[in-house]
């Protein structure tokens, strides 16, 4: 076992010259700059906003020189705290002898979770939950819990000499050096706040009968039952351990209401995330030496060939977790590092959503209900992946839904079947195409059908055509808005008096987060928010905004589930002209706005965060704004009333300057 050394800590300044980042001249104007500021910025920031290099490289400088660069600048280089917190902090260690990080948290200048993640992500260090669920038990045979608990330590893994400890301090050289004699091996630290890690030591060291965790009982405080695959609790195989980490991962995915887990091998480690109301949140680390036995054994879940490595793979499995009915869609990429690994969770509640509860606004609501009642035509909803797309395709089939009415689906998967509705799949190894499947479909005699994605022209022109013989069909696009919908069709080859004379309407829509009623707090918006929303003066002053702060109900993150935020365009005789005579994006969106009164998707998002359902900052998030908004602003009154009541349709002449 080799010695470590101790390196000498270095001020940022010099290493940044070292490293060739910064010459002397740029150095000392960025220390003149950090003098003369009201508001102490780190010399890593000033560099990043004088454009000298981009955050990228600071994240990988400060990553490089982990071990020289002394804890109190590394957290000022990431503003977490001021330099005069950290001098304060180091003069209470020189009577305390404490950590620094454990000052700065007792003085409440930042979280634990905070210094944690800094910690790891900058340094490099995993973040492993020391949960008994989670970790090798069989390492804790033969351990003293006092030793655990007086060193805040917790054995989760081994590979040959090297052995996964997860610290409260992993960057103590002396307390490394002494663990690394303890326990006989190398040392490869993991962080976790010390509170989690001693309860994690007595749960594993709680009795139970005449047998302790320790002597190999489970104490994660859970079940097998919890995740059943196949008809029973998952088998333990050869390496239960591998096994208890897949059911940990799976289960605790669905507790926390994740739509998507991502298994991300890296370079130093496998990083777990659960991706909750579409935002991803980094759930634990893992050593990277299991990653080959982790992933085989989910493929292995999924009936995937776990030998293949070099070519992505497609699969699923049904499953009950935790008593809720699920499917989970495997999808595996080979990466620099390993397999990369997606699963995403669908429940299978067997309740379809209705339109009063996709987010729509009032006047959107009675819109929409309306164009899809039309005799034919199409009717298009656009969106990113994870907009909310397909839910509402479902919830307007299942409006249309009676026994006098034939629907029928192609789809690429079908996410939920509708009593009385024909669902297909579009399957690959048929050597079937969705226009062979909307061929077929015709010939079955339909009133409605719902194409899951228009992706070519071949397609967009078989939806037209069926439109064209009198059938009303649903599909999803690709576009970035209502009228840039239109537009794409016309870009794919589609000619437009076809588009004209077939599309009924065309929904755009995003997915927002919704605020958490237990902790969110009144905000004044900021003039700069308002301006991003084109708003005019006026009405403001009867409204009431909210801003996200976190709480345990809300896991800290200050939202809880997500709504829909949407752009409905009818296409009316105006609409209709401008396609058929190429006018411009901005042009045909100028007048929906002032013919069909359309609401953008940041208005809507605007009505939304007035009455208290979300923040205006996420729809500047998931939504960009349009300048052509900005030639027709519209006061704040005047948006609650568009989307609170339905105007009766204006046609002014077609002229458009």
């Amino acid at each position: 076992m080799t010695d470590r050394i101790k390196p000498a800590k270095r001020r940022v300044g010099e290493l940044l010259l070292q490293d060739g980042l910064l010459t002397r001249n740029q150095l000392r104007q960025a220390m003149e700059i950090q003098k003369t500021q009201d508001r102490y910025e780190s010399l890593g920031e000033i560099c990043v906003g004088m454009k000298w290099f981009s955050r990228s490289v600071l994240n990988g400088f400060l990553r490089k020189h982990q071990k020289n660069i002394l804890l109190g600048e590394l957290l000022t280089n990431v503003g977490l705290v001021t330099e005069k917190q950290v001098e304060e902090a180091l003069e209470t260690q020189k009577s305390t002898h404490e950590k620094l990080g454990k000052i700065l948290v007792q003085k409440g200048y930042l979280t634990e979770s905070a210094l944690i993640s800094v910690v790891s992500f900058q340094l490099g260090v995993p973040k492993i939950i020391p949960n008994p669920a989670l970790i090798d038990k069989s390492l804790l045979k033969g351990v003293s819990q006092s030793l655990l608990q007086t060193h805040v330590v917790l054995p989760a893994f081994k590979d040959g000499e090297v052995l996964t400890l997860i610290m409260a301090d992993p960057l103590s050289e002396e307390l490394l050096r002494e663990l690394e004699g303890l326990f006989r091996c190398l040392i490869q630290p993991a962080i976790a706040p010390a509170r989690e890690i001693l309860e994690a030591i007595d749960r594993c060291y709680e009795v139970s009968g005449s047998k302790t965790v320790a002597d190999g009982e489970d104490a994660s405080g859970g079940s097998q039952d919890e995740l059943i695959i196949g008809g029973g609790p998952l088998p333990l195989g050869e390496d239960a351990n591998i096994v208890q980490v897949v059911h940990f991962i799976i289960v605790n995915a669905v507790a926390d209401g994740a739509s998507d887990i991502h298994v991300d091998p890296q370079d130093t480690c496998v990083r777990v995330r659960y991706r909750i109301d579409g935002m991803l949140h980094h759930k634990t680390d893992l050593p990277l030496n299991i990653a080959p036995n982790l992933i085989a054994r989910i493929k292995v879940l999924c009936s995937l060939d776990s030998d293949e490595r070099t070519k992505h793979q497609d699969g699923r499995v049904e499953a009950r977790i935790l008593n809720k009915e699920v499917e989970i869609r495997v999808s595996t990429y080979p990466g620099v590092h390993g397999e990369s690994v997606l699963m995403r969770i669908l429940h299978r509640n067997g309740t379809l959503i209705d339109f009063d509860s996709l987010g729509f606004s009032p006047a959107n609501l009675l819109r929409v209900q309306r164009l899809i009642s039309v005799a034919s035509g199409v009717i298009l909803v656009t969106g990113p992946t994870d907009s909310g797309r397909t839910m509402t395709l479902y919830a307007s089939l299942n409006h249309l839904n009676n026994i006098g009415s034939k629907i029928i689906t192609v789809e690429d998967q079908v996410d939920y079947t509708i009593p009385g509705v024909v669902h297909a799949t579009l399957d690959p190894k048929t050597g079937l195409s969705s226009v062979d499947f909307i061929k077929t479909m015709m010939r079955q005699d339909p009133d409605i059908l719902m194409v899951g994605e228009i992706r070519d022209r071949q397609e967009a022109a078989a939806v037209i055509q069926a439109a064209l013989m009198g059938r009303k069909v649903f599909s999803t696009f690709h576009a970035e808005d209502t009228i840039g919908a239109l537009l794409l069709l016309m870009g794919m080859g589609i000619e437009p008096f076809l588009i004209s004379s077939t599309v009924v309407s065309v929904i755009s829509q995003r997915l927002v987060r919704i605020l958490c009623p237990e902790c969110r707090k009144r905000r004044q918006p900021t003039q700069e928010l308002l301006d991003a929303y084109h708003v005019l003066p006026g009405g403001l002053d009867s409204l009431t905004f909210y801003e996200a702060q976190g709480c345990e109900a809300c896991r800290g993150t200050g939202f809880r589930g997500r709504t829909a935020i949407h752009e409905v365009l009818e296409v009316n005789d105006t609409i209709k002209y401008g396609v058929l005579n190429r006018m411009t994006a901005a042009q045909i969106r100028i007048e929906a706005r002032k013919t069909s009164h359309l609401v953008s998707l940041r208005e809507d998002c605007f009505y939304k965060a007035a009455h208290g359902v979300t923040t205006l900052e996420e729809g500047l998030r998931v939504a960009v704004g349009h300048e052509s908004d900005d030639r027709l602003s519209r006061n704040a009154e005047e948006i609650i009333r568009l989307c609170e009541e339905m105007p009766a349709p204006l046609e002014p002449a077609r002229s458009v300057q």
